[in-house]
């Protein structure tokens, strides 16, 4: 009798020991959830893994339960070149700036950048396509630059506006081919557009997509040395949750199957972010012409200014 009086209790104990761990679990994931789709209009440095590793025990433990807080992108710097600020659609509005090719114009390039940054990122590359004639339009998602609010959904939600700039560019530049350029959720928002609304682009150029939100997931836990069992599926469904999304249906692969556009995908050899079995598997699942370079010296962000004149005769190649 006092065996089973012991036993119960460790039960219960057991029980309720798990009980907490699941509700803290839970708390802790909705939290980074937020904070990884939310961003903060404050004044931060964007958080480092060397930045994290710097912090003192209780910061560490902090950023544990709470999450690292992103700030809101900013567009510090501006086209040299003369250019028109253009407000396009309607909750959010989207900010975007129009640059002009100074020779006869082949068609239009709309160029998406990346998570947490903005259309600033994208200046060098459009002087290279407007230097093969064609005028750029470079945007800034919702919750990035100078759009408006201060939520995204890396890349769902986010094919709306890829499919709001191409119809804003289509109405007043109905005679031009529209292609289209992203990079990384920029790529995987520009994917979901074609794939689900059948946009007639005449080329893609895909930087460093990842596979899908899944392993997106896993690669920023690994990235911050964070565990991956289970957590990571609890941050896409309470990430969807809060974000009106099926993240776990969230596949730029699958989005892939879908796109017969000629479609240039380039991946850079130091990319921490983004591995290369995943750009792979979009290469791959791919329904129409497909090239594949590797930059050698580029990384993830900024594969132009890593790799200048192999991104610029990648491009060049694929459009001449």
């Amino acid at each position: 009798m006092t065996k089973k009086l012991h036993l119960g209790k460790w039960l219960k104990r057991l029980f309720y020991f798990l009980l907490v761990s699941f509700i803290f679990s839970n708390f802790v994931i909705y939290n980074h959830a937020y904070r990884f789709t939310h961003f903060s209009t404050k004044d931060l440095k964007k958080v480092t893994v060397d930045a994290i590793n710097q912090k003192s025990w209780s910061e560490k433990l902090q950023l544990a339960i709470y999450g690292v807080e992103v700030p809101k992108s900013h567009n510090n710097e501006t086209p040299k070149d003369d250019y028109n600020v253009i407000t396009l659609g309607e909750k959010p509005q989207l900010n975007a700036w129009w640059i002009p090719t100074s020779k006869p114009p082949k068609g239009v390039f709309i160029c998406f950048h990346g998570y947490s940054a903005c259309k600033a990122a994208h200046i060098n590359e459009a002087k290279v396509l407007r230097s093969l004639g064609y005028h750029t339009f470079l945007v800034d998602f919702r919750g990035h630059g100078d759009s408006e609010g201060t939520q995204t959904s890396i890349g769902f939600h986010e094919a709306k506006d890829v499919l709001t700039a191409y119809q804003y560019v289509q109405r007043y530049y109905d005679e031009l081919p529209i292609s289209l350029m992203g990079t990384s959720m920029g790529s995987v928002s520009i994917l979901k557009a074609v794939h689900d609304y059948q946009l007639d682009a005449a080329h893609l150029i895909i930087e460093c997509p990842f596979e899908s939100l899944r392993t997106a997931v896993y690669s920023r836990f690994e990235n911050m040395k964070l565990p991956t069992f289970v957590l990571p599926e609890l941050l896409l469904f309470w990430g969807g949750w809060q974000n009106d999304m099926n993240g776990f249906a969230h596949n730029a692969a699958n989005y892939a199957t879908k796109v017969s556009v000629p479609t240039l995908v380039l991946y850079g050899k130091n990319d921490t972010k983004v591995r290369r079995s995943e750009v792979d598997a979009v290469f791959n699942a791919l329904a129409g012409k497909r090239q594949f370079v590797v930059l050698e010296d580029a990384g993830h962000d900024h594969m132009m200014e890593d790799d200048r004149a192999a991104w610029t005769k990648a491009v060049w190649s694929f459009l001449e």
